[in-house]
């Protein structure tokens, strides 16, 4: 009896080392940019540029933009319900850009406030 409670236990325990870990590699994971833009921009920036040359412009300055001696990707994508996101890889840093009177506003949003976020800030203020 005393070995049937034994095993019992050291299985319940194994459950809950599990469901800890599960819990805590969840709140490991970056947000999606819904949940991103919920949490409002880190920037907003205005220009009299079209939105459309702004996110061209961002999409290929974050393509060519050097980190860690590496190039990693951006990509353009039809916004909704209007203008353009350019976005990095795993979402990290986007930015919609949206049509406003004769120019556009940009909305940059950031998963972690770093140096990387303000390289992409300076490029993104630079297409302007």
């Amino acid at each position: 009896m005393m070995r049937f409670l034994l095993q019992q236990r050291e299985k319940d325990m194994r459950i809950l080392i599990a469901a800890a870990a599960v819990a805590m590699l969840a709140g490991c994971m970056p947000p999606t940019m819904n949940e991103a833009r919920q949490d409002g921009p880190y920037k907003v920036l205005h220009s009299k540029r079209s939105d459309k040359d702004v996110a061209e412009c961002v999409q290929y300055e974050w393509q060519n933009q050097a980190i860690f001696g590496g190039t990693p990707g951006a990509t353009l994508q039809a916004g909704r319900p209007s203008g353009y996101t350019v976005f990095t890889e795993a979402s990290a840093y986007f930015v919609d850009v949206q049509p406003e009177g004769a120019g556009s506003v940009s909305k940059y949003y950031v998963v972690l406030p770093n140096w990387i976020a303000n390289k992409r800030l300076a490029v993104l203020q630079g297409c302007l």
